[in-house]
Parts: structure tokens; C-alpha cells; sequence
């Protein structure tokens, strides 16, 4: 009988072996927190300067809307934090953000993703998440 029962625990421990471990979430596979926020810090130090989309961040709390934007991103990734900003629909409405302004945000934001060496799959990831809110920021 003991023979039993050291041969079921055998199997039974072997058969735990061979499990494949969860894969980690985009979150994790990106970086966490630290990658996230660098991420959003550099995508708005360069969008809010540019000329081409600078308007949009005239009077913007510059370190609140980092914080909101690393904490959206954390949250979309599977992070666990706390967004509590507004919908994308609701804190783009009176900006009249155009298609390229809004293309030009990607652009940055895929050249910051590349600059702090986040794999292609865990860029493509992200950006498919992010493009279907061009349809909530976008309104002119």
C-alpha cells in the first residue's frame, strides 16, 4: 500500500511538473511601472513641445498627466494600479485632436517604445490595444 502511494505522489507531482507556467503579462514582459512611466515621460516631454501638436498641452498639469497616462497604460497591460482620469471619449472631447496630431503621438510613442528597447511583440501588443481609442481622442 505505501508503494501505492509514494508511486501516485510521483506521478502526481510529475504531472505538476510538466505544467506550463502562466506567461507573464504584458505588463510584466514590458517592464512594470519603471518602463511604463519612462514610456509616457518621454512621449509627452517630446509631443508637448512639438509644434505640431504642442496645443493640445498648453495649461495641462504636465506631471499629473503623466502620472494618469503611466497609470492608463499600467492598467491596460494588465498592471495592477489605479487610473482615475476620465474616459479617453470624455478628456479628448474639447481638444480637437486631428488625425495627425493623433498619428504623430503613435509615432513618438513607437520610436520611445524602440529607444527603451521593449521587444516587437510587446510593441505590437500595446499598440493594438491602443489603436482602437483613435475613434475617442480623434474629433476633428
Amino acid at each position: 500500500m505505501r508503494s501505492f502511494v509514494i508511486a501516485m505522489l510521483v506521478w502526481v507531482c510529475a504531472g505538476c511538473a510538466l505544467q506550463p507556467k502562466p506567461e507573464a503579462s504584458l505588463f510584466q514582459r514590458i517592464g512594470g511601472l519603471p518602463i511604463l512611466s519612462r514610456l509616457s515621460n518621454q512621449t509627452l516631454d517630446i509631443v508637448s513641445k512639438d509644434p505640431r501638436t504642442k496645443r493640445s498641452f498648453e495649461d495641462v498639469k504636465m506631471k499629473t498627466l503623466k502620472e494618469s497616462l503611466t497609470n492608463f497604460l499600467c492598467i491596460k497591460t494588465g498592471g495592477d494600479c489605479v487610473y482615475e482620469g476620465e474616459t479617453m471619449k470624455k478628456s479628448h472631447a474639447d481638444l480637437h485632436i486631428t488625425t495627425a496630431e493623433f498619428e504623430i503621438m503613435v509615432e513618438v510613442l513607437r520610436e520611445r517604445i524602440d529607444a527603451n528597447g521593449i521587444g516587437t511583440r510587446e510593441k505590437n501588443e500595446l499598440l493594438k490595444i491602443l489603436a482602437p481609442m483613435k475613434h475617442d481622442v480623434v474629433t476633428n
